[in-house]
C-alpha cells in the first residue's frame, strides 16, 4: 500500500468514514438506547438471524437501512426497534425524553398531549408514529405487506371495526397515541378535574365535545 493510500485508509478510520472508501460498514439507522440491538458474529446471515429471533428479512433491512442482505461480523444490528414504552413511577416526560433521545416538545405532539403531567401505567409513544393518507388501490393488506405488519395489527392501530378503508383516510402504519381517559369521581368537576391532570378547561370541553361544564359520576372523559 502506498504512502497517501494509508494515510486516507487512516483518516477514514478515525473518522468512521470506511462507507466513503467502499467497505460494506454500516450502523443502524436506528440504534438508540432503547432498542434491542446485537453483534452480528461470524457466520450470521440475516436469514439466520430472522429465524432466531423470529422476525422477516425484510423487518432487518428495513430497521437498519440496508440495501442489501450482506452484514459483516462485529457491527451491529438491531433486531427490535421500540416505539413505546409504559411510563413507570418516577418518569417525567423530560427524562423520557433524554432517554430515547427525543424533545418534550415531540413527546407532546406524537401522543397527543396538551399537558406535561403523566402517569405510572399511561402507554407513551417514544417515536414518531407513521402515518399515510390512503390512496385509490389501498387495501389494508396492500399497507400491512407494505409496512412490514399484518391487516389485524392495522386494525388494531386505527380503531377499525372492519376491512373497509377509504380514499382520503388516514390511517397509522405504526402504534397510535393512546387515548388516556378517566371515569369522572363523585365530586370532580372540570375545574378540580383541569387542576388534577394539568389540562385546561377548554381543552377538556373540546376534547370531549362538551356544551356546557356539567359532568357526572361515572362519566369517561379523554384528557388526550
Amino acid at each position: 500500500m502506498k504512502k497517501h493510500q494509508r494515510a486516507v485508509l487512516a483518516l477514514a478510520i478515525t473518522l468512521g468514514l470506511s462507507g466513503a472508501l467502499g467497505f460494506s460498514s454500516f450502523e443502524p439507522a436506528f440504534a438508540t438506547n432503547d432498542n434491542e440491538v446485537i453483534t452480528i458474529k461470524k457466520g450470521d446471515t440475516l436469514y439466520s438471524l430472522s429465524k432466531k429471533y423470529n422476525v422477516t428479512i425484510d423487518e432487518l433491512k428495513k430497521m437498519n437501512d440496508l440495501k442489501s442482505s450482506k452484514i459483516i461480523a462485529g457491527e451491529k444490528l438491531v433486531i427490535k426497534e421500540v416505539t413505546d414504552i409504559v411510563v413507570k413511577k418516577g418518569d417525567t416526560l423530560y427524562s423520557l425524553a433524554k432517554t430515547h433521545g427525543t424533545t418534550v416538545k415531540k413527546l407532546k405532539e406524537w401522543n397527543l398531549l396538551t399537558y406535561d403531567n403523566i402517569y405510572t401505567g399511561q402507554k407513551l409513544l417514544v417515536k414518531a408514529p407513521v402515518i399515510m393518507v390512503v390512496k385509490k388501490g389501498d387495501t389494508l393488506y396492500s399497507l400491512a405487506k407494505k409496512s412490514y405488519t399484518s391487516v389485524e395489527q392495522l386494525k388494531d392501530w386505527n380503531n377499525l371495526t372492519s376491512d373497509i378503508i377509504k380514499i382520503g383516510q388516514r390511517l397509522y402504519l405504526s402504534p397510535s397515541p393512546e387515548r388516556f381517559t378517566i371515569t369522572v369521581e363523585k365530586g370532580d368537576t372540570l375545574y378540580s378535574l383541569s387542576k388534577k391532570y394539568g389540562v385546561s378547561v377548554n381543552a377538556l370541553k373540546k376534547l370531549n365535545n362538551l356544551s356546557s361544564y356539567t359532568i357526572y359520576s361515572g362519566q369517561e372523559l379523554r384528557l388526550n
